[in-house]
């Protein structure tokens, strides 16, 4: 015989079960959608070259970033996603550089370029923990929401196991 939604948001969820983040039914920890409501319990698995390019893409690596200023001055800056950084960086080059002309722009045109790969490298350390940070929290709200989810199930069961206790006593009391 099936279990109805009811019937499942009222038992104990085992090892290796949760409840679904809508209707509430016992459902297998690992399932992607409800098979009671059909709502999407958390995001389809990525493949191993999507989360590769998702990482190398939302910046925060300091080598790439580092390597990237280092082929033209504020590149990594705008692998960061600083763009107003990495354009202050690249015209400060490009500016350096026209000044060969005048000799100044044999110190200072190396100058920028060494700034601009010491400035990507250290911006983007401080994006890859500002990320970890990030994701980190996500995972805290997580655990919190399925952690009251367990709360209530067993605020829910303590009520239940009191009123059940009321009932016998007040059986001992007519006999």
């Amino acid at each position: 015989m099936a279990s109805t939604p009811a019937d499942d948001s009222t038992r104990e969820r085992g090892p290796g079960e949760a409840f679904c983040r809508d209707c509430g039914a016992v459902i297998d920890a690992r399932a992607e959608i409800c098979p009671e409501c059909g709502v999407r319990q958390r995001d389809p698995p990525k493949s191993s070259v999507d989360s590769a390019l998702d990482d190398l893409f939302e910046g925060g690596n300091p080598f790439i970033a580092a390597v990237l200023s280092a082929v033209f001055p504020g590149l990594g800056q705008l692998y960061n996603r600083e763009l107003e950084r990495g354009l202050v960086f690249a015209v400060g080059f490009l500016v350096a550089t026209a000044s060969v002309m005048v000799l100044i722009g044999f110190f200072l045109a190396p100058a920028v370029w060494l700034y601009a790969v010491y400035d990507a490298y250290t911006r983007a350390e401080l994006r890859a923990e500002e990320l970890q940070r990030e994701s980190g929290r996500d995972r805290e709200t997580e655990i919190s929401v399925s952690e009251a989810a367990g709360d209530e199930a067993a605020g829910d069961e303590a009520a239940d196991h009191e009123e059940s206790d009321d009932e016998e006593t007040d059986d001992d009391r007519e006999e």
